[in-house]
């Protein structure tokens, strides 16, 4: 080494070995072959915890396992692991989750490294079973509960930690790479946790038995309508029914012996080869189960060679284990005469499949590996490269985005049909309760049918498929955990889901019966709900879907202090615990921060939720925020002036300093009731006097706010297009945020007609209403919860209407679903149980607009029976998303009605939804000369 290098201090370090284990640098197929150096140091804490007595046999791997980590995070310039074993982690982060790989590094990098990007710190490699004990779960004795007291947990940023957890973690969602078929017989430790787990689990023993069944998945195939080269299998002792489709050309004959076997398997192959067409030339044999993978048993014949293929295919049958079969079948590839290249070679295309929010398979990642043609290819012996690079060296660029189709939904198809099967499985056929397949790897080959070439697919790979995918990405660092993406929100949802299942949420005041699904997004999520309500006991119209009620009115919210403590008093006396409080009812926001607040809950915060309810107290607040933010703008740009109004002799000093014209609204109103725009003092004082008059308590008008008063708010008139933003927060950190634009209000009142979502405005647009809506909510001091903020979009930038501290209302929650997979009801109950949600990180899947009708305009259609047919079809339509807001028109008036549904369409893009839409409020007769929608959506492009 040179002086300079020497100065530089850059020369790789050598680090002596460690002694605690066995640890030669030995390669073997599980755990890769290492370089000629070590950069990093060995001296770390990788031993078993100290209440385990000896140490396990199979952790004489163990620092072959770490070599290899560290070996990719040094050639891909991530920081090297850091020993914290010294400093036990004694603290769960807000997420509550433990997703745990039980692993090598060498299989599951990409998800180890995308699951530190997105779940920081609750992303853990566990290299040992000491690391892990089983006990009884405490939700279902019968059960068994996985802790982990160590791991290797990943950070953003590819940082990562050798932990020590005290008290030790609750595994939320389990990967098991430790069975002798992954690991080629190197260790089987993992096989005895997976029994009778009640965490969520990717791809237990059972399953993967089904999965790596090369001809159950070729009848999967058939199913999915996926191409499959024809097929005769030769089953030993396989449990496994085969329903084959009858047009299907696949044929396995079962066997439950080895002796005697001869003339049944020629007799059989004889057949099949009689029956194939011309083009068929070259067969392949096969091995299929869980032990078989890397082509380890395949050979390829002449088809005119029968005696070479029988006597291939009864050796390898003597192989078998029970379970495990041989596929006899035709070769697949591509077509010699083509192209000089395809004499010699073929390729094989891997698809990445990962089961998506909402059970939704995605096709992420289509990757190539090519190779000789007589021989077998596959990912241990090829490099990999874009499918994409691959069509054009191959000349097939002409047919790259026809072939892409087919597999991208092939593939899809192929999952959706496993999950379909999974589904109809029992808990003990599953391998567990929390058992499923979340990701899959397909392969495929081109081979010529009817003169083009079209995708066969060959087989499926279960849960360690993913590691031909991470070597790509590695190669192309911009592509970085874009293969596990969805596999990785899949691990956070299902631990998520598991972790709120059970919990007990007390929920204030359901309100009006369009608000039953949230009872049943409680139920779905296994919640149970303690309902305070005003109904009778007697008469609960949903007695099905709440654990507990209580009849209580707290109608008045002038007495909320007093309200949440006797409640609380109610709880207690009932011996009914809870472990969080929320509401979506706009009134009792304050109720159920002062009860989470009395009860140390997680919860919006009393100061914000008082704020927000109060209109000009928002606004006045947020005047007062003038200084200077670092890294967003100040917050008082967002208000206009707000002035309180309690008698009507407050009007004249409060109209002249907000000036003409101006708004007049309830203080604590909601859904624009009573909304009116004045130009003259005049004109407001009679607007102020009637509204006083007609509008004066709850019973008047329930769930507008009337129980915290009739006061009024004169505010100044807001130009510019309307927006929502729906946000998560959690501890005053911006979890989510939901965009959507609204039409321009009906003439003479302010009441929403249309919406689209996503939003219509450039993404810095966007950007600027997130941001305005996240410091408005944390600036007025909310904290934690699920809230609704309407905004003006105007010359100057983004203006505050009003906050709403609860979750939106009408449509929001039906639309975010459908859009972006949150269930924003879900987020509610996780925040009020103290768990952090974590919502995908995901491009729109649709594009979704609606109008609103109402009572003045649509009342007579409504009620028709005209009306009622159509709506009952529109609901079993996919595309079509009706919300009933309010079918109970006894309060609406000219002066203060509300919509009573909204008609929503789901389209590919903008321009569909609006087409769509139109054409279905024409058939439907909501669209009239008072009423019109053209109009309504014309901004929506």
């Amino acid at each position: 080494m040179s002086a300079k290098n020497k100065d530089s201090g850059r020369q790789v370090k050598k680090y002596p070995l460690a002694t605690l284990f066995l640890k030669q640098l030995t390669a073997d197929k599980y755990t890769t072959a290492l370089g000629s150096y070590c950069a990093w140091n060995r001296h770390v804490n990788l031993s078993p915890p100290d209440f385990v007595k000896e140490v396990p046999e199979n952790d004489k791997h163990i620092y072959n396992y770490y070599d290899a980590l560290q070996y990719t995070l040094y050639e891909t310039n991530y920081a090297e692991t850091e020993d914290r074993t010294t400093d036990p982690r004694t603290t769960l982060p807000g997420s509550g989750i433990s997703i745990v790989i039980l692993a090598s590094p060498v299989e599951c990098m990409a998800i180890l490294l995308e699951g530190g990007r997105r779940c920081p710190g609750d992303m853990l490699l566990v290299m040992s079973k000491s690391w892990i004990t089983v006990v009884p779960s405490d939700l279902d004795p019968s059960m068994n509960k996985l802790l982990v007291h160590k791991a290797i947990s990943f950070e953003s940023g590819g940082r990562s930690f050798i932990d020590v957890f005290d008290p030790p973690r609750r595994v939320t969602y389990f990967v098991n790479f430790f069975t002798r078929s992954i690991t080629d017989g190197q260790t089987g430790d993992g096989e005895d946790l997976e029994v009778n787990l009640e965490c969520p689990m990717s791809s237990s023993l059972k399953l993967v038995r089904r999965t790596d069944d090369k001809f159950w998945t070729r009848i999967i195939m058939a199913e999915a309508n996926v191409a499959y080269p024809a097929t005769l299998a030769f089953a030993y002792k396989v449990s496994l029914q085969y329903d084959i489709p009858n047009d299907a050309k696949l044929k396995v004959v079962k066997l439950s012996s080895k002796e005697g076997i001869e003339n049944v398997m020629q007799e059989e192959i004889l057949s099949f080869l009689n029956r194939l067409d011309e083009n068929a030339d070259r067969m392949v044999v096969k091995p299929s189960g869980v032990k078989w993978h890397g082509s380890v048993g395949v050979t390829f014949h002449p088809r005119n060679e029968p005696k070479r293929i029988i006597d291939a295919a009864i050796q390898l049958f003597m192989a078998l284990d029970a379970g495990d079969g041989i596929l006899v079948e035709v070769f697949c590839g591509p077509d010699e005469n083509d192209s000089e290249l395809m004499r010699d070679y073929s390729f094989r295309l891997r698809a990445n499949v990962c089961r998506g929010p909402n059970d939704v398979p995605i096709t992420t990642t289509l990757i190539c590996g090519v190779g000789k043609k007589n021989e077998p290819i596959n990912g241990d012996n090829t490099k990999p490269q874009s499918y994409e690079s691959t069509m054009i060296e191959w000349g097939l660029e002409n047919d790259m985005e026809r072939i892409k189709k087919l597999v991208v939904k092939g593939s899809a198809n192929i999952l959706k049909s496993i999950i379909r099967h999974e589904n109809a499985l029992t808990i003990e056929e599953k391998g567990g309760i929390g058992a499923q397949t979340d990701v899959i790897g397909i392969d495929y080959f081109l081979r010529k049918k009817e003169g083009v070439y079209v995708p066969y697919g060959i087989e499926v790979n279960s849960h360690d498929c993913t590691i031909n995918c991470q070597l790509f990405e590695f190669i192309n660092p911009s592509l970085s955990g874009y293969s596990v993406a969805p596999l990785i929100q899949t691990m956070i949802d299902r631990s998520q889901a598991f972790l709120i299942a059970g919990k007990k949420i007390l929920l204030l005041n359901l309100g009006v019966s369009s608000k039953r699904f949230i009872l049943d997004s409680a139920k779905k999520h296994r919640i149970k709900v303690v309902l305070v309500d005003t109904f009778p006991e007697d008469s609960s119209p949903i007695p099905d879907l709440v654990d507990q009620y209580i009849q209580y009115d707290s109608s008045d919210h002038t007495k909320d202090d007093e309200h949440a403590d006797k409640i609380i008093e109610i709880l207690e006396q009932q011996d009914i615990g809870i472990d969080g409080c929320c509401t979506f009812w706009e009134d009792c926001g304050p109720l159920a921060a002062i009860i989470n607040e009395k009860l140390d809950l997680c919860g919006a915060g009393v100061k914000g939720a008082l704020a927000a309810k109060k209109k000009s107290e928002t606004h006045q607040v947020l005047s007062r925020r003038t200084g200077d933010i670092p890294h967003f703008p100040r917050t008082y740009l967002y208000t206009e002036k707000s002035i309180h109004v309690e008698d009507v002799n407050d009007l004249p000093s409060a109209v002249e300093e907000v000036g003409l014209p101006c708004i007049l609204k309830l203080e604590y109103g909601s859904s624009a009731v009573g909304v009116k725009l004045c130009h003259d003092l005049e004109e407001c004082t009679k607007m102020f006097t009637g509204l006083r008059e007609h509008l004066t308590c709850e019973s008047d008008h329930p769930g507008i706010g009337l129980g915290h008063g009739n006061s009024m708010v004169v505010m100044k008139p807001i130009v510019g297009t309307e927006h929502d933003v729906d946000l998560v927060l959690f501890e005053r950190q911006l979890v989510a945020a939901y965009v959507s634009d609204n039409g321009p209000t009906r003439p003479g009142s302010f009441t929403e007609t249309a919406a689209c979502m996503p939003s219509c405005l450039r993404s810095d647009k966007v950007g600027q209403l997130v941001t305005a809506a996240y410091q408005c909510c944390t600036e007025i001091g909310l904290e934690s919860g699920v809230f609704n903020v309407e905004l003006k979009m105007t010359p100057t930038g983004p203006k505050l209407i009003e906050i709403n501290a609860r979750m939106g209302g009408f449509y929001n929650r039906h639309w975010i679903l459908k859009c972006y997979g949150v269930d924003m009801v879900r987020c509610a109950f996780m925040i009020a149980s103290g768990i952090k949600p974590i919502p995908p990180k995901i491009v729109p899947s649709c594009h979704i607009m609606g109008v609103m009708c109402v009572p003045s305009m649509h009342a007579e259609v409504f009620l028709s029976q005209k009306f009622k047919d159509a709506v009952a079809e529109l609901k079993r339509q996919e595309d079509v998303i009706y919300t009933l807001i309010e079918d109970d028109f006894s309060y609406a008036t000219a002066k203060t009605e509300e919509p009573i549904c909204n008609i929503a369409v789901c389209a590919k893009n903008t321009a569909k939804a609006k087409s769509k839409l139109l054409a279905l409020c024409s058939n439907l007769e909501v669209t009239t000369e008072q009423y019109d929608i053209p109009h309504y959506v014309s901004q929506f492009r």
